[in-house]
């Protein structure tokens, strides 16, 4: 329902309640002695509730300036006194205020306006002001009365026959208590519907920080599914392709001397067998501990390598045809670190493509372990000659494969905080060099 509908609803209810309260207060032993300025009361009541949080400033103006006018010409006859007979002839039983219940339009405006946004000086002016005129204001409204009053008031009753005519006098009905009673109610409700509207300010704050939070919850949820995605096909891409990469090299090489030599075919078919399970045995391994990774679980993320694995990767390269050179550190435990299993897969990576692309005949790998990192470098004799100019800015992902290796090779350095540079080597070939932080 929206707020207007809703403060119009609760002012009908407000409504309501209070004249039919007043109208069995009127039929009763209870009946106040001036019934006249309750109803001023309700109507005020009423149009605070229903307009306040609309116009809370031109409420809270008319409200403080007109509410005391009415109330004091209601209540002390000078509404009579000026013709205006819509209240009927009051019987003012004193100059002052006729119940404390009289001050809830007061109070109600303060506290909405000040919920509503008025600034608390403005609500505590005008409510303050309204109530110190109304109290202090009633007195100086009954001596006007009494002044031009004809001899016919005294049918109101003895004690509006025996007033005093006199100001003075008449500002002994004042009670202090009560006024200072009242105006310390209406600052408290104002600091009240003040630090409602602050309260609220700070919830829609919190609220929309909160749709911040999972709107980034989100985004660093789907990064993170996109950086697993990546990190899986590296992990696939590094075991097909260094295995398959040879077995397809001893294959072709295998197949042309078929006829010649069948016994380097047979040496060639074992070989292929042996390579072709240990292929499988790697996809199996990156595939289970896929499977059984929990999400947010902090287990292995991958298989985990030996010096020994890097050892065979120059192997299989000196089984088709490419005489390798491995420097490799010399360490008894196993290559657990991040920064290890980066240093592992670019090897990889780079004796795959030495193997595939260089046409190479020899290469050399250098591993050189330290306290300011690791430093890779592998170098070939390729045909190709040296890589063109800015080879990593111009390579390019393809439906094909081509150009994952030398992207996947720096995404994996950049990745642990590390470099890696594509140059012409010392062999006549390429020379991918990579440098890697040290773990921490």
């Amino acid at each position: 329902m929206p707020s207007l509908q809703q403060d119009l609803l609760l002012a009908a209810l407000i409504g309501v309640g209070w004249f039919s309260g007043l109208a069995l207060i009127n039929n009763s032993g209870y009946r106040p002695a001036n019934p006249s300025v309750s109803v001023v009361t309700g109507i005020f009541l009423v149009l605070t509730v229903a307009l306040v949080r609309q116009i809370p400033r031109t409420t809270l103006v008319l409200v403080s300036l007109l509410y005391p006018l009415v109330y004091a010409s209601a209540g002390t006859g000078l509404a009579e006194q000026l013709g205006l007979r819509i209240f009927r002839a009051p019987a003012i039983s004193d100059a002052a205020l006729q119940s404390e219940l009289h001050l809830v339009p007061l109070l109600v405006v303060g506290y909405l306006a000040a919920s509503a946004g008025v600034r608390r000086l403005t609500c505590l002016f005008f409510t303050m002001g309204s109530l110190a005129g109304l109290m202090i204001g009633l007195p100086t409204v009954v001596a006007i009365v009494l002044s031009y009053s004809p001899p016919e008031i005294t049918r109101y009753g003895a004690r509006y026959q025996n007033l005093p005519r006199d100001l003075p006098s008449l500002y002994g009905y004042i009670d202090v208590s009560l006024f200072v009673f009242a105006e310390a109610l209406i600052c408290g409700m104002v600091l009240l519907g003040a630090n409602s509207l602050r309260r609220r300010k700070s919830l829609l704050v919190l609220e929309q920080r909160n749709a911040a939070l999972v709107r980034l919850r989100t985004i660093e949820a789907e990064r993170a599914a996109a950086a697993e995605r990546t990190r899986i096909a590296r992990d696939l891409h590094d075991v097909v392709s260094h295995h398959m990469s040879a077995v397809v090299i001893r294959a072709q090489a295998a197949d042309r001397v078929a006829d010649q030599k069948p016994e380097e075919l047979r040496e060639a078919v074992r070989w292929i067998a042996a390579s072709g399970k240990e292929a499988l045995t790697a996809m199996r391994e990156t595939v289970r501990v896929l499977n059984n990774a929990a999400p947010g679980a902090d287990g292995e993320r991958a298989p985990v390598p030996e010096l020994a694995d890097v050892a065979r990767m120059g192997d299989r390269l000196k089984a088709v045809g490419i005489d390798v050179t491995m420097n490799l550190p010399t360490r008894t435990r196993q290559l657990t670190s991040a920064t290890d299993l980066t240093a592992v897969r670019i090897i990889q990576e780079a004796l795959t493509n030495v193997m595939v692309h260089a046409r190479a005949t020899a290469a050399q790998v250098a591993w050189q372990s330290g306290p300011r990192g690791e430093l890779l470098t592998i170098d070939d004799n390729g045909g190709s000659g040296p890589p063109p100019a800015n080879v990593l800015e111009s390579a390019r992902r393809s439906e094909s494969g081509r150009g994952n290796g030398l992207i996947g090779m720096r995404e994996r350095a950049q990745a642990s905080g590390g470099t890696l540079a594509v140059t012409a080597g010392p062999l006549g070939g390429w020379r991918v060099q990579a440098w890697l932080p040290p773990q921490r």
